[in-house]
């Protein structure tokens, strides 16, 4: 299965973002004995000597933003790549739904199609240490780079991380990331057109789906109200939504359904504590149709 790469709105940028912690942590599988090329537990009836550290904490399941980049010279030096990535099962064994944030340009160098994360395969597994080291790498190459990353994950943060991507067009570099909360609430704020110049509040409420759907992303349903918006007063997402609609990682983009045929997309991104909501949107059909803006929402 190849990569979901979902086309970022035309106000997006592939720029760097800063990424902050958040605060939901589990506790993780103390490992008594790691022998390499098999890990199991051993000598676990003993007690702790005084003053030895706490077991490393981390969240799993959990919806993580990551964030690659490029150090290695060729293709790609320099970028870098945000890639949502969704964790689930237990610290021995570890699974990820990834989706790499970024349109990738069409052109080719040598062998070098896209760039070093196209074809990227979306499906992770790997471990997590008793010391707190995260090992994942892509299960499936689906004729495409072989990524695998390492780190150290403690509570919500990813630290110290480095990248490979083995294949036609190799690269390597390092690699943060955060955990990224729920999506669920009421949020308000001021939207700018981009065409007109003028600016209208804007009033949401979404919710986030707890698990994947079939297409990878986490399903968000909702509903929007525009004040002195000159076309649509009220849109909502459909269902079933369309099938770009959804989350993953710190990113959503929804098609929101409004009068006369109007579809209005909101795209945005989540910050970290889940306070503010980045986003821009775009109008199709009815008398606004190729309007586009954004702004910033606010948690009511």
């Amino acid at each position: 299965m190849t990569a979901l790469l979902w086309m970022r709105s035309s106000l997006c940028t592939n720029s760097s973002r800063t990424r902050g912690g958040c605060n939901r942590a589990r506790l993780a599988l103390l490992l008594c004995l790691v022998v390499p090329g098999a890990a199991f537990l051993a000598g676990c009836g003993s007690s702790p000597q005084p003053g030895a550290p706490a077991p490393p904490s981390a969240s799993i399941p959990g919806n993580w933003e990551f964030t690659a980049r490029i150090t290695s010279s060729g293709a790609g030096l320099g970028e870098t790549v945000p890639i949502g990535v969704y964790l689930t099962g237990t610290d021995t064994a570890v699974q990820g739904t990834a989706w790499v944030q970024m349109a990738f340009p069409l052109d080719c160098v040598a062998q070098c199609c896209g760039g070093p994360f196209a074809d990227f395969s979306n499906a992770l597994s790997g471990t997590l240490t008793g010391a707190g080291i995260l090992n994942l790498t892509s299960s499936v190459p689906d004729n495409g780079p072989l990524f695998s990353m390492s780190g150290n994950m403690t509570g919500a943060e990813f630290t110290v991380g480095t990248f490979k991507l083995t294949g036609g067009c190799p690269a390597t570099g390092a690699i943060t990331g955060v955990e990224i909360p729920t999506l669920n609430g009421a949020y308000a704020g001021t939207l700018t057109s981009q065409t007109t110049g003028k600016s209208y509040n804007f009033s949401t409420t979404l919710a986030q789906s707890s698990a994947l759907s079939t297409r990878g992303f986490f399903a968000v349903s909702g509903t929007g109200a525009l004040t002195a918006y000159p076309c649509l007063s009220s849109v909502t997402v459909p269902t079933p939504a369309a099938n770009y609609s959804g989350m993953l990682g710190d990113e959503f983009n929804l098609t929101m359904s409004g009068a006369n045929g109007a579809q209005f997309s909101l795209g945005g991104t989540l910050s970290s504590d889940a306070e503010t909501i980045t986003v821009s949107y775009g109008v199709i059909g009815g008398s606004c149709a190729n309007d586009i803006g954004g702004g910033t929402l606010t948690l009511q």
